[in-house]
């Protein structure tokens, strides 16, 4: 599965590569909002700053996903259920 990252505000790609199950996630510093695209954009989960980030439903194949700032905009973690 390929995919690349690009940095809307500069071009830049931090991230570029192609990725098989069994390789370790690639860990990539992006400043500002950034492009996402894949060949199979499903399969990928994303961290921001250590934060799982829910990849919009309905992305299939090469859909690109916008990343937003993580600087400014990081996902909010879900709540911590007490036990019992």
């Amino acid at each position: 599965m390929r995919y690349q990252l690009i940095e809307l505000s500069t071009g830049e790609v931090p991230g570029l590569g192609v990725l098989s199950p069994r390789d370790k996630p690639p860990v990539i510093n992006i400043r500002g909002p950034t492009e996402l695209r894949s060949s199979a954009i499903e399969h990928l989960r994303v961290e921001i700053d250590g934060v799982p980030f829910a990849l919009p439903a309905g992305l299939t194949g090469a859909l690109p996903c916008f990343l937003p700032d993580p600087f400014t905009s990081p996902p909010i973690p879900a709540p911590v259920r007490a036990g019992r």
